[in-house]
């Protein structure tokens, strides 16, 4: 990673309301809590939930329609710290969440 990619990331995470992951990325997050949203990616046809993390002391949003990490969050208490990484690429990207102690 070259010099300038540290403080790139900072700054877009500072003007973002929006959580974000690259492609075998790995962040540590709080997380806040969830909500049934309607669904961005479909131009509201369906719904996704919007978990809410606080990421570098501020908080973000981060939309996603997957049943399976539904069904994982659900196993985790609101105000916890979790670990998230993604793997993979569009309707291929999997999202891996561990509690953090």
């Amino acid at each position: 990673m070259d010099n300038s990619q540290g403080p790139l990331k900072k700054f877009l995470v500072s003007r973002s309301n929006f959580f974000s992951l690259e492609d075998g990325e790995t962040k540590k997050v709080k997380y806040i809590g969830a909500e049934q949203v309607p669904n961005k990616f479909d131009g509201g046809k369906t719904t996704a939930i919007r978990y809410q993390f606080e990421f570098e002391g501020k908080e973000q949003l981060w939309d996603r329609g997957s049943r399976r990490l539904a069904e994982e969050m659900a196993k985790i208490p609101e105000g916890s710290f979790i670990s998230i990484k993604r793997v993979g690429k569009g309707t291929e990207t999997n999202y891996f969440i561990e509690q953090l102690q």
